[in-house]
């Protein structure tokens, strides 16, 4: 019997995407998401797309208004200029996780669950358990798995200080299978990895070679560096037929993870299905398959 992997990326504001496709693909399953999967992970808004729905066992287009453009607004809205320091403050993205967790712990997920961060004292990834960390807040568990640097400060969880889970794999699905292999070592691992895009623009090595820091950080080193697709790269050639990757070049989208225009978040929903008129078939196969 098959075990059935959810991992989602982080992305910022690109998660539209991943939450539209996914929206798409419950329509056409005989289960919901939570049913279908017996495993989530995520990372960053991956993180808090899997806490949705496991969590708050959101359903097609209720996943969808977590990345309303009144919620991304709220949450990417700088309030003042800030000169030092991160570019948002990261208040009104607790207070929006506090209006859909509430007191929800984690141990409440439906379907286990894992969500990925950077402990900045240990300096390696940090995964919430939803089996053996369930007593935490799903709200705090959603901050600290969203603390992008640069984008939102640090965020601490039991006297511990961590940041956006992207800063050591933006792209779970290593985490995802090796966890599925501890929980079921016996049995056959398939694994649906949902990116957010990626920027297929090429950077220019005589300017680059001169760059300083700003430069850098203006050219989007961030997202440079958690677009890496070496996670995929070993994930298709260790699992084969056993793994499906959802994911594409951006279109024309801005790559910026706190983009929330309008033209913007049009392009990123139209993203996800592009997605689903691309996968959509293939990923309804992939999921009912038993090898």
């Amino acid at each position: 019997m098959s075990k059935y992997v959810l991992s989602i990326d982080g992305g910022g504001v690109r998660g539209l995407a991943s939450a539209v496709f996914l929206s798409e693909l419950e329509k056409k399953l005989s289960s919901s998401l939570s049913n279908k999967f017996d495993l989530i992970v995520g990372t960053s808004t991956g993180g808090i797309i899997s806490l949705g729905i496991s969590i708050l066992d959101l359903h097609e287009e209720n996943l969808v208004s977590i990345y309303s453009e009144k919620n991304l607004r709220r949450i990417f809205d700088p309030l003042r200029l800030r000169i030092f320091g991160s570019k948002y403050g990261g208040k009104q993205k607790r207070r929006i996780f506090d209006e859909y967790f509430g007191s929800k712990t984690l141990g409440e997920a439906i379907t286990p669950t894992i969500i990925t961060a950077f402990d900045l004292k240990l300096r390696r990834v940090k995964m919430f358990k939803s089996w053996t960390e369930g007593y935490l807040p799903v709200r705090r568990v959603a901050s600290v798995t969203s603390a992008a640097p640069t984008y939102f400060p640090a965020e601490s969880l039991e006297g511990r200080w961590y940041l956006d889970g992207a800063v050591s794999t933006n792209n779970p699905v290593l985490i995802a299978y090796s966890e599925a292999k501890r929980l079921w070592p016996n049995e056959d691992i398939r694994i649906l990895s949902i990116g957010t895009g990626f920027n297929n623009r090429q950077l220019e090595g005589r300017k680059a070679r001169r760059w300083g820091s700003l430069a850098w950080l203006n050219a989007g080193i961030i997202q440079i560096l958690m677009e890496s697709n070496i996670e995929h790269v070993i994930a298709q050639s260790l699992f084969e037929e056993k793994y499906l990757r959802v994911d594409s070049p951006l279109k024309g989208i801005k790559s910026n993870f706190d983009d929330t225009t309008e033209r913007n978040l049009k392009g990123v929903k139209e993203l996800g299905h592009f997605w689903w008129e691309d996968f959509g078939e293939e990923t309804i196969k992939f999921l009912e398959d038993e090898l």
